[in-house]
């Protein structure tokens, strides 16, 4: 066994119906049990013992076909919203935490991690006081959908949602990410409608730009929590080697070939970045943008932090603006805030 899950050792040969094919005529293994194995894997979130194929079938899936899962080394429930947070272990021994979100109308959410810590340090958040260790594998970013999505499937529930927002910069790891959502949206794999994956970054207009062309129907959303280059940067250092300008820019190629709205994440701080002017500084900064704003509360994380979640009076009147002006604004529910499974949170502590 290798110390971590190679890049991609399950998921081409059952996406591509060609080479699948000529594996079960090679084995002699009934071709009417091919669609079973997929969607048990894929749609089901089944192993092999669990799905109406023969034995045969099983034991030569099971010998080339291993499906990656990862180590379930905790699970904290909220009491708050039925969320859950899942701490997970990686072959080499590392540890990355992914959520699962339950909506009360029966929409689930997975957000999935794509690095162990991160390259990031912004200084709100707690993932970027990890450090970074390493990148995660193709597998082992999937692996997170199949490991949650088996516990959905215990409850009678699919994966509708998957958000990459976990740990991690998902753009600092762009092969990876851009593999894994590849297989997400496939039709024969996870099929989830691309609209319904979500890749967040910070802010890299290269690379943006990159997965914007490649997934212009997936959804893009930009961590952005400041709309001028003096606030920006104490908060996310990014700015300073890729600043507001140079981020617009970007933007604007970006909608160029997009289908569909750019989701901009606002984490809103106390005297920090939630006064009229700051909302201002945002509109101007978004003008002629086709954006969907989500305002963020800010979640504190340990008695280190010198961040203070905004007023809820300012927060309203901090929307109230930006719809004035014309903008498709909403207010995102933290998940998980009583198990620090929500936005800046996760730390890979335990309970």
């Amino acid at each position: 066994m290798t110390d971590v899950l190679p890049p991609n050792d399950l998921f081409p040969p059952l996406q591509i119906r060609d080479e699948l094919e000529r594996f079960f005529q090679r084995r002699k293994l009934p071709l009417g049990d091919m669609r079973a194995v997929r969607n048990g894997v894929f749609q089901l979130h089944q192993d092999y013992d669990q799905m109406e194929v023969g034995d045969a079938t099983k034991a030569a899936c099971k010998e080339h076909f291993p499906i990656p899962t990862l180590e379930v080394l905790e699970r904290q429930d909220s009491r708050l919203d039925n969320s859950s947070k899942l701490l997970l272990g990686t072959r080499d021994g590392l540890k990355i935490e992914t959520v699962i979100m339950r909506a009360g109308t029966g929409r689930t959410t997975l957000c999935i991690s794509s690095q162990v810590g991160c390259t990031e340090k912004c200084s709100f958040c707690s993932t970027g006081r990890l450090g970074f260790k390493r990148n995660l594998s193709t597998a082992e970013i999937l692996a997170q959908v199949v490991t949650a999505g088996r516990i959905l499937a215990s409850e009678g529930r699919r994966p509708r949602n998957v958000v990459f927002m976990g740990m991690g910069e998902p753009l600092r790891n762009q092969e990876a990410v851009e593999e894994a959502v590849a297989i997400l949206v496939n039709p024969v794999a996870f099929a989830l409608s691309p609209s319904r994956v979500t890749v967040s970054s910070l802010g890299l207009p290269k690379e943006m730009l990159a997965f914007a062309e490649r997934f212009p129907q997936v959804r893009l959303a930009l961590s952005l929590h400041a709309a001028d280059d003096e606030t920006r940067s104490p908060i996310m250092p990014i700015n300073q080697r890729h600043n507001l300008a140079e981020l617009r820019a970007a933007l604007v190629k970006i909608q160029e070939i997009r289908q569909s709205d750019l989701l901009i994440q606002f984490t809103l701080f106390r005297d920090r970045n939630d006064s009229e002017e700051h909302a201002l500084r945002l509109v101007e900064f978004l003008q002629g943008l086709d954006t969907h704003i989500n305002l963020i509360p800010y979640n504190a994380s340990d008695s280190r932090d010198v961040f203070q979640p905004t007023l809820h009076s300012r927060m309203l009147r901090f929307q109230e603006i930006l719809q004035e002006k014309g903008f498709k604004v909403t207010r995102r529910y933290s998940f998980g805030q009583d198990i620090a499974a929500a936005c800046g949170q996760l730390a890979n502590k335990s309970s």
